[in-house]
């Protein structure tokens, strides 16, 4: 059999994450595996061997992400070009997409290094911009006025039809898995993530009848500045790419061809989590 080979990716600031790493580490080094880290983890730890995320080999069998969902977020575009899975390790507050505890770490590896889990796949979305930069989305491709002060107008698309147009603080198109996230806070439908849809949420518009509006998976959404041309605008790819543009901007989103891939060890009980996750963090919110 060849040797096991794991990817550890960390949020450097979360508190918990040297500790959490180095255990990790140490538990799949015992097992025999070839582990890989981040180069300013190999640099504090002096564990494993150091390698980028984007240098990833195709036969990495998993991702481990040590963080929330944020961290999580960064490895999806390159770890769903290679099919490669990930098992995310909350060491947050709500994580929506994570699996388990630091207080599992243990018996979590035995069974990922045992092959004793599950993958749950998910889709995303393709964010193509001006027809010149194009980036893969998990949860959502979000167009707002950023830091300008003013409205901004952006005509919606599906196809060739008319969607509405907004006239607020922009718009996001949302897979089901970005439910939870951004297009929730902007009143947005919560949807069960083995579903396949495009969610389009106004963000703000002083249109008070505009209500979000959920697409089958093959519609390709446009999204046109039509307004306040060579006004600052912003895009927002999972809050992990950010682009300020001031010239006209066109977007085109479509399901992507590839997919989101987590490691489970039960059940995914969707609903379940969500309350648990969102009494969690109204819980965490009251102790601030």
């Amino acid at each position: 059999m060849s040797e096991k080979q794991y990817f550890l990716f960390a949020n450097p600031n979360k508190p918990k994450t040297i500790s959490a790493v180095r255990d990790v580490a140490k538990l799949l080094l015992e097992r025999k595996c070839r582990v890989l880290l981040d180069q300013w983890l190999y640099d504090l730890l002096l564990l494993g061997e150091s390698c980028a995320l984007h240098d990833l080999s195709s036969q990495t069998n998993a991702i481990i992400s040590l963080g929330g969902d944020g961290t999580l977020l960064r490895t999806l575009p390159y770890s769903a070009q290679k099919q490669i899975p990930v098992l995310g390790v909350n060491l947050g507050h709500a994580g929506f997409l994570l699996e388990i505890g630091p207080e599992d770490l243990t018996p979590a590896i035995d069974r990922l290094v045992d092959g004793d889990w599950e993958t749950e796949e998910r889709m995303m979305l393709r964010c193509v911009i001006n027809s010149d930069f194009s980036a893969l989305a998990a949860n959502e491709v979000a167009l707002t006025r950023g830091q300008s002060p003013g409205s901004l107008i952006v005509d919606a698309f599906a196809g060739e039809e008319l969607i509405f147009s907004i006239h607020g603080d922009g718009v996001l198109v949302s897979t089901p898995t970005g439910t939870t996230g951004y297009a929730l806070s902007a009143g947005g439908p919560v949807i069960d993530p083995s579903l396949e849809c495009l969610t389009i949420v106004p963000i703000c518009s002083h249109i008070m009848h505009q209500r979000p509006v959920v697409l089958p998976p093959d519609r390709i959404v446009r999204l046109i500045v039509r307004t306040n041309k060579g006004k600052p605008h912003q895009i927002s790819i999972d809050g992990q790419i950010v682009l300020d543009l001031k010239t006209d901007t066109q977007v085109l989103v479509h399901t992507a061809r590839e997919k989101a891939r987590f490691i489970r060890f039960g059940p995914s009980q969707f609903i379940t989590r969500l309350q648990q996750k969102q009494t969690q963090y109204e819980d965490h919110i009251s102790e601030e």
